[in-house]
């Protein structure tokens, strides 16, 4: 059985339903249960030792998240996201449940795509990862490419990021936004030419 169908079924056990959980996909990677409606989504990641990574999204901010071995937690919290509950009223009722300030949002999506993301980035996050200026902007995925921007940086209106765009190989170039294009680099060489123009915002 699924993550997905667990759900739904404990749900239906409940006396409630869940029948638009399922399994797919969110910008950061694919996702062993999701949960959308109007106002954003929930993403649910198992781990290998039991344990659920749980994501509560607004739009592509991710609001709250936490970490949890139990099901029925999940199915709560995803019971009050339909009802439309507060985010603090998510975590009030589900103590695994943080929500995020823009800090912690940046190094919960670092984790993602550490931990749960395309295998493909591995190379090139495991190389910007370690670079303190690179680990304080905030990764975004688009058609699976790494972005990193700046933590101020508005989607759709300002530009103040980078992306690594992947080359022959394992190589990259390292793409400012609205500006030049580096040359291709193995992963920690794309990595130090991205730290370098970033700490200069």
């Amino acid at each position: 059985m699924s993550l997905a169908e667990d759900l739904r079924r404990r749900a239906a056990l409940s006396g409630a339903s869940l029948d638009q959980v399922h399994a797919g996909r969110d910008r950061y990677g694919p996702v062993a249960a999701i949960l959308f409606s109007s106002g954003g989504f929930i993403s649910v990641r198992p781990r290998n030792d039991g344990i659920c990574v749980v994501a509560v999204w607004v739009g592509d901010n991710m609001v709250a998240w936490g970490r949890t071995s139990s099901l029925d937690d999940i199915v709560i919290t995803m019971h009050r996201w339909t009802a439309s509950s507060a985010v603090a009223n998510l975590c009030d009722a589900a103590p695994y449940l943080a929500a995020t300030n823009p800090a912690a949002a940046v190094e919960a999506l670092w984790y993602l795509i550490a931990e749960h993301g395309e295998t493909h980035l591995y190379p090139v996050v495991a190389a910007t990862a370690p670079h303190p200026t690179l680990r304080a902007l905030r990764p975004w995925i688009s058609h699976g490419t790494l972005h990193l921007l700046h933590p101020d940086h508005v989607i759709g209106r300002d530009h103040r990021g980078l992306i690594f765009h992947p080359f022959c190989g394992d190589h990259y170039r390292v793409h400012i936004y609205g500006g030049l294009t580096g040359p291709a680099e193995d992963p920690a060489r794309a990595a130090i030419r991205a730290a370098t123009t970033a700490a200069a915002w």
